[in-house]
């Protein structure tokens, strides 16, 4: 054979040996390939969860284009057997949002919601299994008695977003088109064309993609390590009998190759399984059913060969200085001091490329600049783990030789196994510094410019008082009871009946709220100078409010009620007032019409919508729930809101809890990469802790140790993802232009986190801590 053959053949046989090698190498061998197997499996079915978000996302759309209940087409629908009637009425239960809806059909043909068999009868609903098991839960007394209607069937998963969705379907009668919200429909579902996303949404979802990858990425470059200090004696060793620096790489490629199929093996197995249970799983209130996990295949065979590149290249730079010094063992001596110039360099590099990447929010749409974007990110959060072991080696040597023995104990060790002890670590580092990027983006997002100056709203007394809104859209106006029904309802104060009108310009303009009521109840709105029947005044807006007031009321000039509605003159404005406390806040620093009824005139009065407005304790228990909850007992197409609460972007919001649910996942895996480093490092150590305890070291030294080990990389690493993680969530923030806010409490958590997860860690591996220590661990081979 040729040599270029038998070089071939060579390196057949030495990927053979190392497989061997892999699996009938000893009890050591067979230990390390266990944890190699164990961590590449978690790390490839966190890859395989990942690949299946684009499947996932599709079915959620497609799902929510098949329920879409409003008539997109501009056309009138006739009422015929083959329509229905179909109101909102949407609720909210202790900050969780119920989706609602009253249908009546028409006739036997009327098109069914996805998700339901048969309609409610009036009176009756059906709905969603989470739904019914939050109401028969304990403590949703008040959901019980805002929804007291009999249960007669259940949505389908064809008609919900997502397992844990709390979906009804109230049966109604005497509906009326037009009226209090009321549409007819000949047909649920609407097919959107794909619209590309903003800016700010395709900015969170690239950070959020490299954020929760790089991590994964960190975690399965740590798993093919386990156990380096025993295979790098052993290669070293090779060297000694002849190998040269290709067979020994050729065997460590074949040894880490084995480990890593099987880890794919058991990654996809652990995928399956748990695809399970997908549905009875939820984090950060997002769930999926099982079929939408279902790995995209081009993105299964990218998996499959980025772990196998990363493992080999990973145990290819392991080698190296093995590969140099033959006896390698040598190293655990002390080795050169590390550079720190490329480690620096790595995430200015980062740096420079995302300042120079995107000018203006518009060039995130294209993909050179995207490109460039992901580049630096990247090289922002491995510049973690670049940094990191630097700071760990120079940190050790400069706090050895004092303190206590646990102390002492734990910075030897760390020292001599510096690599070890900061590879787990790095994962944990990183998974925190995107979570601190991620949350940063989020507070940034959440503050528009200018909503730091943004002022405290108009008639809020205090921080324990507060100002709701109940509306009862269905045109009628002679609904006194409805204020006495709220002010006896615990926790409110004061509840004011009256009507309100939307007006606006016929040329266009902004929308001016018109309050109707008698003079009784627009005295409990606004200090009054004097009224009678026929009076009508403006609240005016006084010092800082001036500069936000965009209305332009004056007696005579004709508006239009709502956008469509027919033309409105505004009366003659009999005197200027300033709202009370049981004002309702309009927008920001606007002024507000208040009417007579005979100010007003039979047009507004037909057009008005009854509201009540609620002055309430914020500090009483659950008020906000039992204001729901009264409202939909007078009519369940009551809609209540409370203004002091932040609006948030249901895109926004449905991509924050995504993200936090994936960050959520990566560091759970992370934790138990350290635990497996931290198993590894007990087990290399095995013979070291039985002589010390033989030489009458007590136990409890030898955890504080482990503790101390694991604390001290746990929290340089907390401190370098805290410094790096804000500065790449600046710098995509000052991307968008939006203002740069922190969220301090974030970095307390993620000091929490830190905290838990290295007491967690150590508890964990007391039992095998306390099986190494044995006297029986003396014994040697």
């Amino acid at each position: 054979m040729s040599p270029a053959v038998q070089r071939r053949f060579g390196g057949l046989r030495a990927l053979g040996f190392g497989a061997r090698l892999a699996l009938a190498g000893g009890r050591e061998n067979t230990v390390r390939t266990v944890l190699v197997v164990i961590g590449v499996g978690l790390g490839v079915a966190m890859l395989l969860l990942a690949s299946s978000v684009p499947s996932a996302r599709h079915h959620r759309d497609e799902r929510i284009h098949r329920r879409i209940d409003v008539n997109l087409d501009d056309r009138a629908i006739e009422a015929s057997d083959h329509t229905v009637l179909i109101s909102d009425i949407d609720t909210v239960f202790r900050g969780m949002g119920i989706r609602g809806r009253t249908v009546e059909p028409e006739g036997p043909a009327a098109p069914l919601p996805p998700g339901v068999r048969h309609y409610p009868r009036p009176g009756e609903m059906v709905v969603s299994p989470a739904l019914g098991r939050l109401l028969t839960a304990p403590g949703s007394e008040l959901l019980r008695e805002r929804l007291a209607h009999p249960i007669t069937g259940e949505v389908g998963d064809a008609g919900l977003l997502d397992p844990g969705e709390y979906v009804f379907y109230l049966g109604g009668d005497h509906m009326v088109a037009g009226v209090g919200g009321t549409r007819r429909l000949d047909h649920f579902g609407k097919a959107y064309p794909p619209k590309p996303l903003p800016p700010e949404l395709v900015l969170l979802s690239v950070a959020g993609i490299v954020v929760l990858l790089v991590p994964v990425g960190v975690f399965i470059a740590a798993a093919v390590r386990f156990g380096g200090e025993h295979r790098n004696r052993r290669l070293a060793a090779l060297r000694l009998v002849g190998a040269d620096r290709r067979m020994t790489a050729t065997v460590a490629a074949g040894e880490v190759m084995v480990g890593t199929l099987a880890g794919i093996a058991l990654g996809a197995i652990l995928f399956m399984a748990g695809r399970q249970f997908a549905g009875r799983v939820e984090i950060q209130g997002l769930g999926v059913f099982t079929e939408d996990l279902t790995p995209e295949p081009p993105l299964v065979l990218l998996t499959v060969f980025a772990v196998l590149t990363l493992s080999l290249v990973v145990t290819r730079l392991a080698m190296h200085r093995v590969a140099v010094e033959p006896l390698g063992v040598v190293r655990r001596g002390g080795g050169r001091s590390r550079r720190l110039w490329w480690r620096v360099a790595l995430p200015l590099l980062g740096l420079v490329l995302l300042r120079t990447s995107v000018r203006s929010p518009s060039d995130l749409q294209g993909t050179s600049q995207v490109g460039t974007m992901v580049v630096g990110m990247l090289a922002l959060l491995v510049g973690v783990t670049a940094v990191l072991p630097w700071i760990v080696e120079g940190l050790t040597r400069q706090l050895g030789g004092r303190g206590p023995l646990s102390w002492q104990l734990a910075l030897r060790s760390v020292q001599l196994n510096g690599e070890t002890a900061t590879r787990s670590v790095n994962g944990i580092a990183v998974a925190v510094a995107g979570a601190v990027a991620l949350q940063t983006l989020f507070t940034g997002l959440a503050h528009p410019p200018g909503a730091s100056a943004a002022r405290t709203p108009h008639g809020i007394p205090s921080l324990h008082t507060q100002v709701g809104i109940a509306r009862l859209d269905n045109g009628t106006t002679d609904a006194d009871q409805y204020g006495p029904a709220f002010a006896v309802t615990p926790g409110v104060q004061e509840a004011v009946d009256f009507a309100e009108l939307t007006v606006t310009p016929p040329d266009g303009g902004f929308p001016q709220a018109v309050r109707i009521a008698d003079c009784a109840h627009l005295r409990r709105l606004a200090s009054l100078p004097f009224c009678s029947d026929g009076d009508s005044f403006l609240t005016a807006a006084t010092g800082a409010d001036r500069i936000h007031d965009t209305t332009t009321w004056k007696a005579g000039v004709t508006l239009r009620i709502g956008a469509n509605g027919p033309y409105w003159k505004t009366p003659h404005i009999t005197a200027a007032a300033h709202a009370t406390n049981a004002s309702p806040p309009g927008d920001v620093g606007e002024r507000v019409l208040l009417a007579t009824p005979r100010a007003a005139g039979p047009t507004a009065m037909a057009h008005a919508v009854r509201t009540v407005s609620l002055t309430y304790t914020a500090t009483a228990d659950d008020v906000q729930d039992r204001i729901r909850t009264t409202a939909a007992r007078l009519d369940p197409s009551f809609t209540v809101d409370f203004p002091g609460r932040p609006r948030v972007d249901p895109a926004l919001d449905g991509i924050r809890r995504a993200l936090l649910a994936g960050v959520t996942a990566v560091l759970l895996l992370i934790a138990a990469s350290m635990l497996l480093g931290a198993l590894e490092q007990i087990r290399d150590r095995a013979r070291l802790m039985a002589v010390l305890v033989a030489f009458g070291t007590r136990r409890r030294t030898l955890a504080g140790s482990v503790l101390w080990q694991t604390v001290l990389p746990v929290g340089l690493g907390l401190l370098v993802a805290a410094l790096i993680g804000t500065t790449l969530g600046n710098t995509l923030l000052g991307l968008l232009g939006r203002p740069v806010l922190h969220d301090w409490t974030t970095l307390l958590a993620m000091a929490g986190i830190g905290a838990a997860v290295s007491v967690g860690v150590t508890l964990l591996t007391l039992p095998t801590l306390w099986r190494a220590a044995r006297p029986q661990g003396l014994r040697h081979e």
